[in-house]
């Protein structure tokens, strides 16, 4: 049986808050997305909003309204209906409730073209087979999303062990060291969009103090945030004052 968890509901408030203020989305189309996520540990409406966040520190000179709309709308669905067991094609499912939901939408303008790349896009990571720009910076952002700093990586990522259905100690030694080998090989041979790089530039840094962290003190992490609906910022106070 698949352990308990408490869901982040207070830090998804947050988050829906911060794409709320960007007068980019109204409440109606963010409640009609949310209403499409379960309850999984990671892939969930928090990972969503979390990602879509992102979008808004984009370079605003390279990026119109439009697109930055329709980058936001295209984050918030690409994981939606996402199964607990990560069942291949899932994104195609997103893609599905795209069209079904913004079909409701007909006078909120985004680029449909946009918002079809970013989504379809992510189940196919080998984005540098791809010329679409949305679609690099979409597949970009979901395989780098973990590398911002530490307190970040730990609070978001930590349960995803989980929907692996692993050990939290399996999960951080061979999980995540086969991981991170996986994203420098990436890096070492493939060259991340510009624009990812400037909002997650902290990559090498993140890794080298996720090791510096011992396993005792991970497990009491991944404990903590099992166990409570704690804020990132609350997060950040316990553990990294």
């Amino acid at each position: 049986m698949n352990p308990s968890f408490k869901i982040k509901n207070r830090q998804i408030s947050i988050l829906k808050n911060e794409i709320l203020n960007s007068w980019l989305i109204d409440n109606g189309i963010l409640d009609d997305i949310e209403k499409l996520y379960l309850n999984n540990p990671y892939h969930n409406f928090l990972h969503a909003l979390r990602v879509a966040s992102y979008v808004l520190l984009l370079d605003k000179t390279k990026f119109s309204p439009i697109e930055i709309r329709s980058l936001i709308i295209a984050w918030l669905f690409h994981d939606a209906w996402h199964t607990w067991t990560a069942m291949e094609l899932d994104e195609f499912t997103s893609l599905n409730h795209f069209r079904l939901t913004m079909d409701k939408y007909p006078e909120f303008l985004i680029n449909d073209s946009i918002c079809r790349n970013w989504i379809i896009w992510t189940v196919f990571k080998n984005r540098w087979k791809n010329i679409n720009k949305y679609a690099k910076i979409m597949s970009d952002l979901d395989i780098w999303d973990i590398w911002t700093w530490l307190p970040e990586l730990l609070y978001y990522w930590s349960l995803y062990s989980i929907e692996l259905c692993v050990t939290p100690s399996f999960f951080y030694t061979d999980i995540e060291k086969w991981y991170f080998k996986y994203l420098i090989s990436v890096d070492r041979n493939i060259i991340i969009s510009e624009d990812v790089r400037e909002i997650l530039p902290n990559s090498y840094t993140t890794i080298k103090d996720f090791y510096n962290i011992d396993l005792d003190m991970k497990l009491e992490i991944h404990n903590y945030l099992l166990n409570n609906d704690a804020t990132l910022d609350e997060f950040k106070d316990k553990f990294f004052k």
